[in-house]
Parts: C-alpha cells; sequence; structure tokens
C-alpha cells in the first residue's frame, strides 16, 4: 500500500478508534427533571389550556385522553370524558359526587389507600380532588386525581409520581400546572 493512503487509512482508524471515547451523559430516568421554565398549552379540542415543563415529553392523545405529560417516572395525564349529566349546581351535589367517586375508585381497585379528598374550583368549575396511594403498571404511586365537571364533560387531570419523590414534583410541576388549568369559552373549540 503506498504510504500516503496508509496515512489517510490510519488516521480514520485513529478517528474511529476515538468514537465512543468521550460519553454522553445519559438522562436518570429514575427521578424527574426539575423544570426548565414553563409553556402554556392551548387544547381547543379539549376546551382548556394549561402550562408543562419545556423540558418533559407532551404527547398527545386519541379521545377521551387529551395528553400525557412526563419525565422519568412522574407522569400526568389530562382526560375528558363525555358526561350526560349537568355539573354539580350545588355543595351539596358536589359532596355527593365526591362520595361517588370515592365509592367508584375503592371498587376499581381494592388496593388503593385514600389519602385525602376536597371539594374546589378549578377556574369558576365545580371540582373534587383526591390524594391516593395506588398500584400503577405495578409500580406503588403517589396520586393525585382532580375532577372537574364542565357541562357536557368531565375532565380528570392525574398527576402521579413514586411516593418518595412525590411532595418535590408536586411543588415545582404538579401544583402549578392544576393552578394553571384554565377552561376555553364554548366558542373557542
Amino acid at each position: 500500500m503506498p504510504p500516503p493512503l496508509r496515512l489517510v487509512l490510519g488516521g480514520c482508524v485513529l478517528c474511529l478508534a476515538g468514537c465512543g471515547n468521550s460519553r454522553t451523559l445519559v438522562p436518570d430516568t429514575a427521578v424527574p427533571a426539575p423544570p426548565h421554565g414553563f409553556r402554556t398549552l392551548r387544547l381547543s379540542h379539549a376546551a382548556v389550556s394549561l402550562i408543562t415543563p419545556r423540558n418533559w415529553t407532551v404527547t398527545g392523545q386519541s379521545a377521551p385522553l387529551v395528553l400525557t405529560l412526563n419525565s422519568g417516572p412522574a407522569v400526568v395525564a389530562l382526560w375528558r370524558f363525555a358526561r350526560a349529566a349537568a355539573p354539580p349546581g350545588s355543595g351539596a351535589a358536589l359532596a355527593a359526587a365526591r362520595a361517588a367517586l370515592i365509592t367508584a375508585t375503592r371498587a376499581r381497585d381494592r388496593t388503593l389507600a385514600l389519602l385525602s379528598s376536597r371539594l374546589m374550583r378549578i377556574d369558576g368549575a365545580r371540582a373534587v380532588q383526591l390524594q391516593a396511594r395506588e398500584r400503577i403498571g405495578g409500580q406503588v404511586r403517589r396520586v393525585s386525581s382532580t375532577h372537574v365537571y364542565v357541562p357536557g364533560a368531565e375532565l380528570v387531570l392525574d398527576e402521579y409520581a413514586p411516593p418518595a419523590q412525590y411532595a418535590a414534583i408536586d411543588r415545582s410541576v404538579f401544583a402549578p400546572i392544576r393552578r394553571s388549568l384554565a377552561l376555553l369559552p364554548a366558542g373557542s373549540r
């Protein structure tokens, strides 16, 4: 082989030998990433808007699931279920909706540990929030499930993470998302 070609081939081999020696950091999928700023998503097909961390993965879904958002083991899911009944019109009706929701939740998952429940409003609409510990995909998760009753639908914002990580993720991501949930006017669909 002529000397110049040997040098060229030798240089290529040296370049190839160097590939893989510099390591790209792999994200730690066991721990959710702290948010690097938020962006607003306007989901006109679901008549809602909310904020999401810019560095978390957002995936659009097929109805009734509107979107999922995740980082590592932390997940946010937004659902929109059709509902024939009118939204609860009073505190007593909302309390009855909470009781029915707890009964249905316990029937679906006998291992669920209900930690708390509360009646609230999300952007003026009556809502029920359940805090629980349950198994999702075989893994124990701390869950916040917020059910918002609007004309013709029930919006459900599920937020969950491993119990040891939940408090930190709730402060930095879940609570801001929950507070940002806004109902879009009927004509904006």
